[in-house]
């Protein structure tokens, strides 16, 4: 009786999805709330005719052959022996489905719901995890229409938010990067050369709903719309819940363990705008629920227009505390000016920020430097809770990403002339206080090949130098150097950081069809003192450079050819930690072979890393809403002073995905 049971549900399901499946998302990957949510007259008659589905199914499968690899053991991932040369995966190692299912629908008037079923990997060789469950919850949204306004109320899963830069917000920077490799949430277009297209023409490409926002569960509420004289142009918003630096239980029973968020904005006839912004959060840091962090900032935030000239920016305070910091509060600084090019000959936005060390905020768009107990969890499937640290130190950051502890000014422009458009620009810093003695960078080039060899992990690779997260990968640097630090390592220095992006894209013909490059280089640089340009001194203690150039030929209007060539360098000073012993000695055990580099010996100098990635792609266009991707990439990333860090292979990527 159970399998006619099943048998029935699953003819039923089929039935209903054939029937009131919605139309294909070819723009956008993810559930559209506008329109999936949209109120329609109840039906006695016909009650399903306000339910709606969509969704999306994503299969993605990789090869990866490495025939130089340093010795390797993480159970956890793998099995069999290390390291493993060849291997042959379903999935990307993240908590991301293979088919997603959102079904949305009107309850009564002005209440609407929604939630999203997910399917994950079914080759993983755990059926367990191949189960349906839910992605992001059963959301509750309403709308109210009254004499006195208009009024939102969202609640229950998880939701994306932002509100301001200095309170919530995902930070995107200048958006300048590389569109070789796709990220399992980027939509589909509408036709294989669009996303190509797009970027060559305005700079952006249509992104998911998560994009440049912050995950939180909770209830999020809005209105505008008020009828008083004194209210025109005035709207606000907040939050009530839990973003993913507080802790799993919806409600500490009688602690406090949760944030709350609040907007209050006002825009004129002449499209300036104003706003208050607050944000706080605390989060037990104990069993009990007793011992807390606490952390909150409040800013005024502006976009005014004035004569073609456009001043944006925030102006708060925040303050941290917890059982080891006592309360104090720091100024939170950022102020844009854009100037036309009738003022300037190119136009220029330049900005200043200041973000004091006391103004502590992970769930802004600035990074935090100068608290270390503060850590990020980040759920990589079913049961698992890795936690790691972000880069902590100073962060030898690309152009257009903030830190908190830090001063600076950057400019940027951009000049088009005919098909070719060139961006840039240049951004040099100052700490504001001596709190460690640790530099960090990310592998902007090569952090996606290495961050698959061991998902959110720290102290990994033969010298414990790699730490993953989603995605990508960064290394932290201790300055060694005893002239400047002290007995327990504090420094006895300032740092200073410069960073600089310089960005080409370019569209012709050939053979009367489109063909687009770009170009990305970036150079960032971390020294002990001011520089308004990125340094090429051999005293800095971190010199980066990347380059990335893409192409993409539109060899059909269902058929496009895409090419990558992404080369990384990285040179630290002998300031910086040195390379001092064989990370795989030779075992006294008899009969047990030597890991590693046979005969080691140290090289008693600074990393001299070279990354190099050559690749080869198809998007192509099987139908409407429906798309392949190849990609088959040669990878090199090697330490020339740390020579057991030496890893070479290739990677084959197919990705099928069908929006319904």
């Amino acid at each position: 009786m159970k399998w006619r049971k099943k048998i029935s549900f699953l003819l039923f399901a089929t039935f209903m999805m054939v029937n009131f499946i919605c139309e294909a998302q070819n723009t956008d990957s993810t559930f559209n709330k506008k329109m999936a949510f949209k109120s329609a007259t109840l039906s006695i008659k016909d009650p399903v005719s306000n339910i709606k589905f969509g969704g999306y199914f994503r299969f993605f499968g990789y090869i990866r052959d490495l025939p130089t690899m340093y010795p390797l053991d993480i159970p956890s991932y793998y099995y069999g022996v290390y390291p493993q040369q060849t291997t042959i995966s379903v999935g990307t190692g993240y908590r991301e489905p293979m088919m997603l299912l959102s079904i949305g629908g009107t309850a009564k008037k002005n209440i609407t719901f929604g939630t999203d079923l997910m399917l994950n990997s079914a080759y993983d060789g755990n059926f367990e995890n191949s189960s349906i469950s839910l992605n992001l919850g059963t959301n509750f949204y309403s709308t109210l229409v009254s004499d006195f306004g208009k009024f939102k109320v969202h609640a229950g899963g998880i939701s994306w938010y932002r509100q301001s830069k200095l309170t919530v917000w995902a930070e995107e920077g200048y958006l300048r990067y590389s569109l070789f490799e796709r990220a399992p949430y980027d939509p589909l277009n509408k036709n294989a050369v669009d996303r190509y297209k797009k970027y060559y023409e305005q700079g952006a490409i249509d992104q998911d709903l998560r994009f440049g926002n912050v995950a939180f569960q909770g209830i999020t509420f809005s209105g505008n719309s008020f009828p008083w004289w004194f209210t025109d142009g005035v709207a606000f918003q907040g939050i009530l819940g839990k973003t993913q630096n507080n802790i799993a239980n919806i409600v500490s029973p009688g602690k406090d363990d949760y944030c709350f968020g609040l907007r209050l904005n006002k825009t004129n006839q002449k499209k300036d705008s104003y706003a208050l912004n607050y944000f706080s959060s605390k989060t037990a840091t104990d069993s009990t629920s007793y011992i807390k962090r606490e952390y909150d900032i409040s800013t005024f935030e502006f976009n005014l227009n004035i004569k073609k000239l456009n001043l944006f920016g925030e102006i708060g305070f925040g303050s941290y505390q917890s059982s080891t910091f006592e309360r104090t509060y720091g100024e939170a600084i950022v102020v844009n000016l854009s100037t036309p090019k009738e003022y300037t000959l190119l136009p220029i936005q330049i900005q200043y920020a200041r973000i004091a060390p006391e103004a502590v905020n992970v769930n802004s768009s600035f990074t935090n430097t100068s608290v270390s107990e503060l850590v990020q969890t980040t759920v990589i499937e079913e049961g698992g809770e890795p936690t790691i640290m972000t880069g902590f130190g100073g962060p030898v950051s690309s152009l257009g990403y903030l830190a908190n502890n830090r001063e600076g000014l950057s400019f940027n422009t951009e000049l088009e002339i005919n098909d070719f458009t060139v961006s840039g620009g240049f951004g040099f810093y100052s700490e504001l206080s001596r709190i460690n003695s640790v530099l960090s960078y990310n592998h902007i080039s090569t952090g996606l090949f290495l961050s698959r060899i061991s998902y959110f992990s720290t102290g990994y690779g033969p010298y414990g130098h790699l730490n993953s997260y989603y995605r990508g990968v960064y290394e932290n640097v201790p300055i060694t150097d005893s002239t400047l630090i002290d007995s327990i390592g504090a420094p006895l220095f300032d740092k200073f950081f410069c960073s600089s992006d310089l960005h080409l894209k370019y569209k012709t013909k050939l053979f009367g069809k489109d063909l687009y490059l770009f170009s990305l280089s970036n150079y960032n640089t971390a020294q002990d003192f001011l520089s308004i340009l990125p340094t090429i001194s051999k005293d800095a203690f971190i010199k980066q450079l990347n380059h990335q150039f893409d192409v993409c030929y539109a060899l059909a209007p269902k058929v496009s050819i895409v090419l990558k060539h992404a080369y990384e360098r990285v040179v630290a000073s002998d300031k910086t930690e040195l390379d001092r012993y064989d990370p795989f000695p030779a075992p006294n055990i008899p009969g047990r072979e030597d890991l590693g580099v046979v005969g080691y010996e140290p090289t008693f100098k600074a990393r001299n890393q070279y990354g190099q990635i050559l690749g080869l792609g198809l998007d192509i266009m099987i139908g409407e809403g429906a798309f392949l991707f190849l990609r088959h990439s040669q990878f090199s990333f090697k330490d020339k002073n740390f020579i057991e860090t030496n890893i070479k292979g290739s990677e084959t990527t197919i990705e099928l995905k069908i929006n319904f």
